[in-house]
């Protein structure tokens, strides 16, 4: 797990102007470096940063910093982590601008993922022909503590991302099999041959509707609705590729 800071950039220069090992004076009113986990670094943005574009986020090795990190408590009760030293340029993994897109901020993906279709995304689904077959190509990433929301009952159990999305599972499946869903393929992720060598997936597998109506049918039903929270709660990151049934062939292409 990385934790991540956010900068304007002005900060940014005067930290690279320091060199390699000299700390900048970040957060020097407070005492300490404010940093925050992915799923808090999102909140940070919106709360602190509204509307600001002349931002760059870095990301740094918690384990890299020494007792000089404290997971201290802190907005909403949630503990963030906060660094008792300077920050020093030689600590950062990565850095990465922080653009604005219709008044958000675009994190890169290893931090905001991709769990739940935009609506552009959904409407484009909705458009296609929804009177054949489908089969949907899961890639899912899970995180290694399911993020919960307070109000859920689930909140206090300190479930991992494998528990919970284990939960999501098990209350969808009679929802599946009464819409004639089924999971067509499963497989074991080993290593990526061609693509970013930072991915890598817990579940892979491609699950079978006999129609685009059926799948509307499990998204929208109540019950689907309920757990579905177990699954934004312990995925990272996912992708989800609709596909039409095709002749398999004997040949590539």
């Amino acid at each position: 797990m990385l934790i991540y800071k956010i900068l304007r950039v002005a900060e940014w220069a005067a930290l690279r102007a320091q060199g390699e090992t000299a700390g900048a004076p970040i957060d020097v009113a407070d005492g300490f470096v404010h940093f925050s986990t992915a799923d808090q670094a999102l909140e940070t943005a919106a709360k602190h940063f509204a509307g600001a574009g002349d931002l760059v986020l870095l990301a740094l090795d918690p384990g890299a910093l020494g007792d000089a990190l404290k997971w201290e408590v802190s907005r909403g009760g949630a503990l963030f982590p906060h660094l008792y030293a300077p920050l020093r340029l030689v600590d950062i993994l990565w850095h990465r601008p922080l653009p604005l897109l219709d008044a958000a901020h675009v994190f890169p993906e290893e931090v905001a993922g991709h769990v739940d279709p935009n609506r552009a995304q959904f409407d484009q689904f909705k458009a296609l022909d929804r009177d054949h077959p489908i089969e949907m190509l899961n890639l899912v990433r899970l995180r290694d503590h399911a993020d919960y929301p307070e109000s859920h009952s689930s909140f206090a159990e300190n479930r991992s991302g494998a528990e919970a999305y284990a939960a999501y599972g098990r209350e969808t499946a009679p929802i599946l099999a009464r819409l004639g869903g089924s999971i067509l393929w499963r497989g074991q992720f080993q290593s990526v041959l061609i693509g970013p060598d930072s991915e890598r997936w817990d579940h892979a597998f491609i699950a079978r509707y006999p129609s685009a109506h059926a799948f509307l049918a499990m998204v929208t039903d109540p019950g689907y609705r309920a757990a579905v929270v177990h699954r934004q709660a312990a995925v990272r990151t996912s992708r989800l590729l609709r596909c039409a049934p095709d002749d398999a062939g004997a040949s590539f292409g």
